[in-house]
């Protein structure tokens, strides 16, 4: 191919290197051949010389197993770096180009503001302490003195954030993708890790990411889900770790023989209590020289209790290992951005073993993983998950007993007796006992009865709770059980006890409130722990999976738009990983059964290829938006997802079997794991439904030769992200548009069609 003058020119001052003396199989000669090929599309890109000139490599590795490249090209202007702004382009093993995934400013050399700083960094951090609600008085100082074009330095985090506060310029695009210098910085509030830029002449907010994502789940030994599955035990496990990935063990960190720890921390976590909240570092119980720990468990008494701790701080560890090791197998490695200490010398930046906190003081009924990029330690939070509630009506004598009733959020963890008497709510608008909106004429002191609608839960209770509520039961319209509610984006605001009930004595009853309906709201049993909860564990790790290798392991804000699917990637590799022998493909797979104590889970429907039980489509995400602020829900958006990538996995297993072997298998479950790890790495950074999809496809075209391409596009179909779906953009829900149809080359027998549970149009 004859090349244009300036891409010749660019692609020698790129390099560095000699295409004569390369090996065509080194990374070298990747990065050459990416900068090669982003040189020749330069002007269809939309770039100039000097964008390409003045760029760096963020990120860059190497897939072992298909031998595809991934790397990310970060845009620099006068010497600082544009936040955001990165081209990420995947070659196949030939050098040739996969995709292309273009985020650089056009011409933005051309279009940057001066780096005249009008606001002092100082100033800027106080600025978004108010920003986040930090109510301090505290100046901030600096630390260190500021060093390079970008003056990077570090300020004192007293006050505003529980650790000290890094800083640097940068640009930042605005909303009119116009380059503006700005003071990038990190500040760590309650259970939240923000990343930040502030216009450095404005003061103005310009972006801001949370490295936090938030979820619930439980469990014990490999492959069990939770304490449930195998008779509430502790069962102990001899030499685990995987000699691929943990070569010297799980209490190594110099890459040599000999253990530097007998208690729970090595090269891949470091697990510890967390009781009081304040991310120090806690107990870790001790295995002394043989490494054993043997520790005791009572499941039949709250996690406080002493004899409980150290048994959850060993499973904690012993299960962000076991995710680690597995993983690793399917390329989250070194070079992709895994979390480790030492590296060993594969590639990536090392020091971001994961801080895993067992029992933390920071909240109740959930967990989170906060993921910094590459080199940074990202950090687990697990937590208590308390009894669940029992309802009881003391009048009218007619209906008066026990009701099953499901757990909540807010002021449900401290419930030990709230007695009202109900009243159902009225908003005034459409359905008006849904309370969605402002609740009018409620009398404060009693108990609100809420009927499930299209908002979500916390939008109700946090309605109810303005009105004067002491409590809320919501009533499920969609079946005769409690639902699992998750808190959503106002949930957290909510201090008053939230319930659910099931449909049938919900009615029961709003048909005596004439008559006066008296209740007492109370927990029943003990609280649980979410560190013995595996499916938890796993999908708290899983974001950190996602985190890393969407738009490559140096960035961290990728999921960050309204319809990305972070939460349905974790709940995907829960399932997979504590999948075994005798499963099928239409047994009811719910969230989080242990710690919430129900059999229904946390998430809307179980995960089953049964449509009756989980009749979940694309369009369905438009539920996800709360009708009272258009917040969008991530665990609804990702459930849907979950739920294709899962009728995926069983048309893979239908196909190539089950192999319970989770590391190095090659039946359909393995290459499940395998294509959606590295539909991550190809989807490019915010994606949408339509891009993860895309990015599998493209995965199997890389690793089978597109040899499932029918299994896959009949599993997304079904669900409604068939060839002719349309997702509009993935910064917004509800603009979707869903389709069923299958490419015309897998409109095969009839038999295959209605296997997967849908019938194709005639036409």
């Amino acid at each position: 191919m004859t090349r244009k003058p300036m891409a010749a020119a660019l692609l020698l001052a790129l390099s560095g290197v000699s295409m004569a003396a390369q090996n065509p199989n080194t990374m070298a000669v990747q990065l050459s051949q990416a900068k090669n090929h982003l040189a020749s599309r330069a002007p269809a890109l939309g770039i100039s010389e000097q964008d390409l000139a003045q760029s760096k490599v963020l990120s860059s590795y190497q897939s072992k197993h298909n031998g595809v490249s991934h790397i990310v090209f970060r845009q620099f202007i006068n010497g600082l770096e544009v936040e955001g702004g990165d081209i990420e382009i995947n070659l196949d093993k030939h050098g040739e180009v996969i995709n292309i995934h273009n985020r650089f400013i056009p011409m933005a050399s051309t279009k940057a503001n001066d780096t005249l700083v009008s606001v002092p960094a100082d100033q800027a951090i106080l600025s978004v302490a108010k920003m986040l609600g930090i109510n301090t008085q505290m100046p901030t100082y600096r630390l260190a003195m500021e060093s390079g074009i970008n003056r990077a330095s570090t300020y004192h985090g007293a006050g505003i954030s529980r650790e000290d506060i890094p800083v640097k310029l940068v640009y930042q695009a605005n909303g009119q993708n116009m380059p503006r210098l700005a003071w990038d910085m990190q500040i760590q509030e309650g259970d939240n890790w923000w990343s930040i830029r502030v216009d450095a002449k404005t003061g103005q907010l310009l972006s801001q990411h949370n490295w936090s994502a938030h979820a619930s789940y439980d469990v014990i030994p490999l492959p069990h889900e939770s304490p449930a599955t195998n008779g509430f035990a502790l069962e102990t496990v001899t030499d685990p770790a995987d000699m691929d990935a943990s070569p010297y063990g799980w209490h190594d960190t110099n890459g040599a023989a000999g253990a530097e720890f007998t208690d729970t921390r090595g090269n891949n976590v470091f697990a510890q209590d967390d009781l009081d909240a304040n991310n120090s570092g806690g107990n870790r119980p001790d295995g002394g020289a043989g490494l054993v720990f043997d520790v005791p468990w009572n499941p039949a008494v709250n996690p406080d209790e002493e004899q409980n701790l150290d048994a959850a701080i060993v499973n904690l560890f012993y299960w962000n290992n076991i995710v680690h090791d597995v993983m690793y197998h399917y390329g989250f490695d070194e070079a992709s951005g895994n979390f480790q200490e030492n590296n060993y010398g594969n590639g990536g930046s090392g020091g971001d073993a994961v801080n895993a906190d067992a029992q933390d003081g920071n909240g109740t009924n959930n967990a989170n993983f906060s993921t910094p990029p590459d080199g940074s330690n990202p950090r687990m939070q697990m937590y208590y998950f308390n009894a669940p509630p029992g309802l009881f009506v003391n009048a009218p004598a007619n209906i008066a007993g026990e009701y099953e009733a499901g757990s909540g959020f807010g002021g449900d963890h401290t419930l030990v007796g709230v007695t009202g008497d109900l009243e159902l709510v009225d908003d005034g608008v459409d359905t008006s006992s849904d309370g969605c909106t402002a609740i009018n004429g409620f009398t404060a002191g009693n108990v609100a009865l809420i009927d499930r609608g299209a908002c979500e839960f916390g939008d109700k209770a946090l309605n109810a709770q303005n009105a004067g509520a002491s409590a809320v039961i919501i009533v499920n319209n969609q079946g005769d059980s409690p639902m699992g509610m998750a808190a959503g984006t106002n949930g957290g605001s909510v201090t008053i006890p939230t319930l659910s009930l099931g449909q049938s004595d919900g009615q029961t009853l709003k048909d005596e409130l004439a008559n006066g309906v008296n209740i007492t709201a109370r927990r029943v049993g003990v609280d649980r722990d979410s560190d013995f909860d595996n499916g938890i564990i796993i999908h708290e790790y899983g974001h950190g999976i996602s985190n890393r290798l969407t738009g490559g392991p140096a960035a961290a804000f990728c999921l960050q738009n309204s319809e990305q699917m972070g939460e349905g990637w974790s709940d995907f590799y829960a399932l997979a990983i504590t999948a075994q022998p005798g499963d099928t493909a239409d047994q009811l797979r719910p969230m989080g059964t242990y710690a919430g104590q129900n059999s229904r889970g946390i998430r809307t429907y179980p995960y089953t290829r049964d449509m009756v039980a989980n009749p979940h489509t694309y369009a369905d995400i438009v539920n996800a938006v709360s009708a009272a602020d258009g917040s969008v829900s991530p665990h609804y958006v990702g459930s849907v997802w979950a739920e294709m990538l899962w009728e995926m996995y069983w048309n893979l297993v239908d196909k190539h079997g089950y192999d319970a072997d989770i590391y190095q298998g090659t039946g359909g479950n393995n290459m499940a794991i395998q294509l959606v790890t590295d539909g991550l790495k190809l989807q490019g950074c915010s994606p949408g439904f339509i891009a993860g999809r895309d990015g599998i496809l493209l995965a199997d075209q890389q690793n089978n030769a597109g040899a499932n391409q029918c299994e896959i596009w009949t599993a997304f179909a079904k669900r409604g992200l068939g060839v002719s779906a349309n997702g509009g953009s993935t910064s917004t829900v509800g603009d979707e548009t869903e389709a069923f149809d299958i490419p015309v080359e897998c409109e095969g027998p009839t038999d295959i069609i209605f296997k997967h549970g849908f019938e194709l149009n005639a036409d």
